[in-house]
């Protein structure tokens, strides 16, 4: 059962980068108009709560406004997710046998190599892209994905700052 657990493990990465992948084989006009759908949505769920009370008009036009926002923060938020999926399989894969890994070990071993792989599937994203047609494939937008990367290496690192913490405050005579 723990094998197939730490099989189990793979799924997410897996998973991600199929979504990333498949939304980078969209055409053009097919991947503007998913961007603008969720745009459209946004704009409208945001008119229905402040009770705005936006024309038909003023939907399209706001939602044109912030396609290009809404587009950017998908690339972060799908590059964040990855950083976390990859880093699932290498906390789970790598023979630690209940060591509390800390500091420079923690970010050479977990870290980094989630970084690293992030940042190579964002580059391979792009140049995925490049052969689609009505797409292209930018350093810009690897640039926008390793914010979600970056993102998520600071909120692991958080997240293991405060697991040493409480540790440490659990068990003080354990170092």
């Amino acid at each position: 059962m723990k094998k197939l657990l730490r099989w189990l493990s793979v799924l997410p990465a897996v998973l991600m980068l199929l979504l990333i992948f498949r939304f980078s084989a969209q055409d053009g006009p097919s991947s503007g108009s998913l961007s603008y759908k969720v745009s459209y949505a946004i704009i409208k769920l945001f008119d229905r709560i402040c009770s705005s009370g936006f024309s038909e008009g003023e939907l399209i036009s706001r939602a044109e406004s912030i396609q290009l926002v809404v587009r950017k923060l998908a690339h972060i938020t799908e590059f964040f997710l990855l950083t976390l999926s990859f880093y699932l399989p290498l906390r789970i894969w790598l023979p630690y046998k209940g060591v509390t890994i800390t500091g420079k070990q923690y970010l050479y071993k977990l870290i980094l190599p989630a970084f690293s792989l992030s940042i190579l599937c964002a580059a391979a994203d792009e140049f995925h892209q490049s052969f689609v047609p009505g797409r292209c494939g930018t350093p810009i937008d690897v640039l926008v994905d390793s914010v979600g990367i970056i993102g998520a290496c600071l909120f692991l690192i958080y997240c293991n700052y405060r697991i040493q913490k409480r540790h440490r405050a659990c068990n003080p005579h354990s170092e």
